[in-house]
């Protein structure tokens, strides 16, 4: 049996610039003090503020997204049956897809990973993504429920399904956590498009 490898997430390092701002003092303090509380350096703080805007917030007004609250979500999703669940992940499809062409530029395999990824990293969710030779192994940690695995498995399901069909898929789903693994080769990176 091959070892597990976790497949980095992290980027190239980005160039950077220096500019800058002039900052409302309520928000200074707010960045020292999760700075402080963190123990990262603010300007580590403002970066990733900055980031998740330039990577995921300035998208969400154009596709006229609103925040909602994991546990509205999950009060929404917890009283309905499997077959709902897969209905509602096929009607959202076609935003997802919307989504991953407005963010990545283009609509294939490994940027609906990345996109989701993304999603994961912004909302809160643990993912990890581990190689052991040809298999990719994704995992998701959500906090929200069954059902919420029942959903993020009918979306995987769809997107392994329309780019790799003759794969075969194999889902681990407990309460709060779903793996899935899939043959997509050992140099298959969805970093590298």
């Amino acid at each position: 049996m091959l070892p597990l490898q976790s497949k980095p997430h992290a980027r190239t390092k980005d160039s950077t610039k220096h500019i800058s701002l002039r900052v409302p003092d309520h928000v200074v303090l707010a960045l020292e003090s999760d700075s402080a509380r963190l123990g990262i350096p603010v300007n580590s703080v403002t970066n990733s503020v900055l980031k998740r805007w330039a990577n995921w917030d300035r998208h969400m007004r154009t596709l006229e997204t609103v925040m909602v609250p994991k546990q509205m979500i999950h009060m929404l999703i917890s009283n309905t049956d499997e077959k709902s669940i897969y209905d509602l992940a096929d009607g959202i499809f076609p935003f997802f897809q919307e989504l991953v062409i407005l963010m990545k530029g283009k609509y294939d395999l490994k940027r609906c990973i990345e996109t989701l990824e993304d999603y994961m990293q912004t909302t809160g969710m643990i993912s990890d993504h581990k190689v052991e030779g040809q298999v990719h192994i994704f995992t998701v940690r959500h906090r929200m429920g069954r059902y919420w695995s029942v959903f993020i498995k009918a979306v995987l399901r769809r997107l392994f399904t329309e780019f790799v069909p003759d794969r075969k898929i194999e889902y681990e789903m407990q309460e709060n956590i779903i793996s899935v693994r899939v043959q997509l080769g050992s140099d298959w990176d969805e970093h590298d498009y």
